[in-house]
């Protein structure tokens, strides 16, 4: 009597089920997994995220089975996404899926050491590793997965390791060519580099405090083993002897990042196109800045980033980009250089009454004909005594392939938005973040009438809540 009173709730909730699938489903709705060819469903599945593919399973068995036997699907284990510890046994069912072909894995929270071992053992093709966090214990392993991983090209660490790991990763696989160590202890002793290291093209390297003596001359080291770097992205908040610096103008860099304590303005190489210098505390260029600067010969330059660099002026950004010294001690015109394609500037003038782009010869961008050109795309002087008056000056330049400008925190008002959206036929964007002289909408929505994002968020003071304009 009982077994069949509940046989017969299980018949009324399942004819309640089906009753209300019937409902929400259209009338002739179908499984797009059933009725796409195979390579379509593959590329449609291929635009998804690696967590939006692993929900994508839980919809059926069927979808699942139809995943879970797609390999190329699986070749980038991916999981930057994980919200809670992942367990051994979903890691074994990927890389089953991905028949042992898996070329990227990206790790977060995962705990156990022996499974990745096995994975870099098992998975010849495996060549780029991301950690975006260790197991517990995890540094001194992290060099024998590397050397299991016989394919490896390219290691991000973002959690804290030692130095001495890091030198132990890259002795272990020389032929790596991007390596990526976003919080690295400096070492006070020196170890060996077994370099050279001929396909070492990416270096991120941020340490999180100042450098000693021994972390400089390895660095030195380092970049004296690496003749194909491109691109060097440094961190560190002080830096005891900067010489090791000089050595990047020898290298073929094409982006160099720098951010420390302030220091002499590096001597940069000819191949760069793409620089960023941010003085963690703010400091001023000293006397001894402008012959180094002179000594940097930038015909490829096109992005341009300074932060909190004081005491610029108009002389300091022809020394920069449009005049060089040679080896005999001779000064020269930089021909044919390379025009700007963005700028960003967050330090203080020399003199805040020159202007920005008045074109008089002492204001700060007007002078170098390679700063307010039609190739400007992108202008950020957020934090600037920025008003109407500059906005005014800089469109009587042909800046007319501006993109995207940012004046936050700056003294423009809505006639600047105006002026902007109405002058720059390609602009899409407008940051223009507590600017406390905007004082209503009909700019901002002048600006989305005609296709622009404005930006215009208005704190209120601390505590207070935000207003957003745009």
């Amino acid at each position: 009597m009982y077994r069949s009173y509940s046989l017969t709730s299980l018949q009324l909730l399942q004819q309640l089920h089906d009753k209300t699938t019937r409902k929400l489903s259209p009338a002739k709705s179908v499984d797009p997994l059933t009725v796409l060819p195979v390579e379509l469903a593959e590329l449609v599945l291929e635009y998804l995220a690696f967590r939006q593919r692993v929900n994508c399973m839980r919809v059926s068995r069927g979808w699942r089975d139809y995943i879970g036997k797609l390999p190329r699907l699986w070749m980038h284990l991916d999981l930057s996404g994980a919200r809670r510890p992942v367990p051994r046994k979903f890691i074994d069912k990927a890389v089953r899926r991905s028949e042992n072909r898996l070329t990227r894995v990206t790790l977060h929270r995962f705990e156990h050491i022996d499974v990745l071992k096995n994975v870099a053992k098992a998975c010849k093709n495996l060549t780029d590793l991301e950690f975006i966090s260790l197991p517990h214990a995890m540094s001194s392993t992290l060099i024998d997965i590397v050397q299991y991983a016989s394919s490896l090209e390219k290691i991000v660490v973002h959690p804290l390791i030692s130095m001495d790991t890091m030198t132990g990763i890259m002795n272990t696989r020389p032929t790596l060519k991007h390596v990526g160590f976003h919080e690295v202890q400096p070492s006070r002793h020196l170890a060996p580099w077994k370099g050279p290291f001929p396909f070492l093209e990416h270096i991120t390297l941020h340490f999180p405090g100042a450098l000693p003596q021994a972390t400089s001359v390895m660095l030195s080291s380092l970049f004296n083993s690496t003749p194909t770097l491109k691109h060097l992205d440094l961190v560190a908040q002080g830096i005891h002897n900067a010489t090791f610096l000089d050595r990047c103008s020898t290298l073929p860099l094409e982006t160099f990042i720098l951010k420390t304590g302030p220091t002499n303005f590096p001597l940069l190489p000819p191949t760069l196109r793409k620089f960023s210098l941010n003085y963690i505390a703010a400091g001023d260029l000293g006397d001894a800045d402008s012959p180094r600067m002179l000594r940097c010969r930038l015909p490829h330059l096109t992005h341009l980033s300074l932060f909190e660099v004081n005491n610029f002026d108009a002389d300091r950004i022809e020394e920069l980009l449009d005049v060089y010294v040679d080896d005999e001690g001779q000064l020269h015109n930089l021909e044919g250089a390379a025009p700007l394609q963005s700028l960003t500037f967050r330090g203080l003038p020399s003199d805040d009454n020159v202007g920005f782009f008045s074109k008089k010869t002492n204001s700060l961008f007007a002078r170098s004909p390679r700063v307010l050109t039609p190739a400007l795309q992108h202008l950020d002087l957020a934090k600037q005594a920025v008003g109407d008056d500059d906005v005014e000056h800089l469109l009587e330049h042909e800046v007319t392939g501006l993109t995207s400008v940012d004046f936050s925190y700056s003294y423009i008002t809505g006639a600047s938005i105006k002026m902007l959206v109405d002058k720059l036929p390609g602009l899409k964007s407008i940051y223009a973040d507590n600017c406390s002289r905007i004082s209503g909408r009909d700019a901002i929505e002048y600006a989305r009438r005609k296709g622009v994002f404005v930006s215009c968020t208005m704190g209120e003071g601390k505590g207070g809540k935000k207003i957003r304009y745009g």
